[in-house]
């Protein structure tokens, strides 16, 4: 597998599509670069930054969640780190044959979703309302984790053309599966993710996230960050194995901390 570069693309988080999707949405904005935004707590106001680096960090948000692992440059500005790293799973798009450093178990339930007779459909989504946003805030509530709402994501398609893409996966006429995945320069990020028992039955989430994989690699795309790795739970762990099973490596963050003055 060829070797990832020292430091990651820029992550969503950071992008300037990002950004643009945050103003429009109507979030306080500290500052664009990096990007910083701020919540009111009563009077007062608590800044916050998501996956920067430590060289980035002129305006000292008050909350920083790292991007890379350097304490030392941390502490030099003043911070003090409040939780440990998670993991992000990130999958080199720029291997010739994406398929070969799949897990056996992955690949071969792959090629059983591959006869299965599924039709994939791709298309650039412009932030009109679809079923797999919707289907995403469902599941999203119903197994109480949080995650972006549909109304930022609306605008983040609306405002960047071309950047939002939907992959679905249909059976007999009928949608089975979804995902959304935003583009953000020559990055991308699994954003929303959705199967019915059928879709997960007939392997519909291996093969739309390959097809979508194998679609972005083409278009120019050499990293897909498949979100955090979680081991903690039963469910996260099964979550953990099918990002995993990709081929994709999981790398540490920097932590979350905290500006002590």
């Amino acid at each position: 597998m060829p070797a990832m570069t020292a430091l990651p693309p820029t992550p969503l988080q950071q992008s300037p599509e990002f950004l643009a999707a945050l103003r429009a949405y109507g979030a306080f904005v500290a500052s664009d670069a990096p990007v910083v935004l701020k919540r009111y707590l009563g009077r007062a106001h608590v800044t916050f930054a998501s996956r920067v680096r430590a060289d980035q960090l002129g305006s000292r948000p008050r909350i920083v969640n790292a991007e890379t692992d350097t304490p030392r440059a941390y502490r030099r500005l003043g911070y003090r780190q409040i939780l440990t790293p998670a993991h992000v799973a990130e999958w080199d798009l720029t291997q010739p044959d994406l398929r070969r450093a799949m897990s056996g178990k992955w690949r071969n339930r792959l090629v059983k979703g591959e006869a299965a007779g599924l039709r994939i459909r791709h298309h650039i989504w412009d932030g009109r309302p679809h079923w797999v946003l919707t289907q995403g805030a469902a599941q999203a509530r119903a197994r109480k984790y949080r995650t972006y709402p549909s109304a930022l994501l609306s605008r983040y398609a609306a405002l960047s053309p071309g950047a939002a893409h939907l992959f679905e996966a249909y059976a007999k006429g009928h949608p089975v599966a979804g995902c959304l995945i935003l583009t953000h320069g020559i990055t991308a990020t699994y954003q929303i993710a959705v199967s019915t028992p059928l879709g997960h039955h007939l392997q519909a989430p291996r093969v739309l996230l390959t097809h979508a994989a194998e679609t972005l690699a083409r278009s120019g795309i050499t990293r897909l960050d498949l979100g955090l790795v979680d081991t903690d739970t039963d469910s996260g762990r099964g979550l953990a194995r099918f990002k995993l099973g990709t081929g994709a490596q999981a790398r540490p963050l920097g932590g979350t901390w905290l500006r002590l003055s």
